[in-house]
């Protein structure tokens, strides 16, 4: 038998052991975030959701860049986005369906290619222009956070196509999708990101039996949070008991604590404030709240 020459075949060696070591890091970096996520998710600390990427040392630019960069380096949990697709096919973050109220433009982004839109520039800030969601999430990946992007204004045609893109690929869990349905739709589910149903009016002032609790849990399996919809009524909802049946399916109650309609917030539960997200804390045990102060809400919750 030939002696097998080492020296010979020492840079093969010497590169497939490299490529090996970057793969086991790679390997490991993946895995680890992903069980940040699963803490994340799993644990009783509530999660703080900045309200269209606001945050109190940021620009005052919706769905802005800037803003989710402070957000993702102060650690809070969730950002909020609203998606739009150009003509063209591009998923860009903006609320409103006319530009011209907030930016320098006018024209909805649907009717728009993404070249049209890359001057446009916000009136509260004019050194800030529309996100792709792309560099998004570009952002989220390169900072290694377990960051959840809240993906609004977003149907399961604009997450077909958004995942047909490939933007979600290694970062599915940290995408929650939201609609109104219950029932966890296929598209979702072959995308492989998180989802959360909006509480329907219909259970409105109707949370004060058990059997109305069950209800909605029953229908709330496979969802990884419920946006809650209630009024003062709600006592089941109110003294924590929709929350508490929620956790043991997996699920987390979602407030809302900025804003809030007649049908949407319990009017004695409106305000963004220490008093209002006390009282959404304990006793009603929500999981995450969605607020326009993150930091504050944060520091609050880190306090008690």
């Amino acid at each position: 038998m030939k002696n097998f020459n080492l020296y010979k075949y020492r840079y093969a060696i010497g590169g497939g052991l490299a490529l090996a070591i970057v793969g086991i890091i790679v390997y490991i970096y993946k895995k680890g975030k992903k069980s940040g996520i699963n803490n994340m998710i799993n644990n009783t600390k509530v999660l703080v959701c900045s309200h269209i990427t606001a945050v109190e040392n940021g620009t005052k630019a919706e769905n802005n860049l800037k803003n989710i960069s402070l957000l993702i380096d102060s650690d809070i949990e969730m950002i909020e986005m609203d998606i739009q697709i150009t003509k063209d096919g591009v998923p860009v973050l903006f609320h409103d369906n006319d530009l011209s109220p907030k930016t320098n433009a006018s024209g909805s982004i649907p009717n728009m290619n993404w070249l049209q839109l890359q001057g446009v520039k916000y009136k509260s800030d004019s050194s800030q222009g529309l996100t792709k969601l792309s560099d998004a999430i570009d952002l989220l990946e390169k900072s290694g956070k377990s960051t959840i992007f809240q993906l609004d204004k977003c149907d399961k045609n604009e997450i077909a196509k958004i995942s047909n893109l490939g933007l979600f690929k290694g970062v599915e869990k940290q995408m929650l999708a939201k609609a109104l349905s219950f029932k966890v739709p296929d598209l979702i589910s072959k995308a492989g990101i998180m989802y959360m149903p909006m509480l329907p009016t219909k259970y409105v002032g109707k949370m004060t039996s058990i059997d109305v609790i069950n209800e909605i849990v029953q229908q709330c399996k496979g969802s990884q949070f419920l946006e809650a919809q209630f009024s003062d009524a709600d006592t089941l909802l109110l003294d924590g008991t929709l929350s508490k049946k929620l956790l043991e399916i997996g699920c987390r109650l979602f407030v809302v604590a900025v804003g809030g309609a007649k049908t949407t917030n319990g009017v004695s539960f409106r305000g963004d404030s220490v008093k209002q997200w006390a009282k959404i804390i304990s006793p009603m045990g929500a999981g995450a709240i969605m607020t326009n102060k993150p930091i504050a809400l944060k520091k609050y919750i880190n306090s008690i």
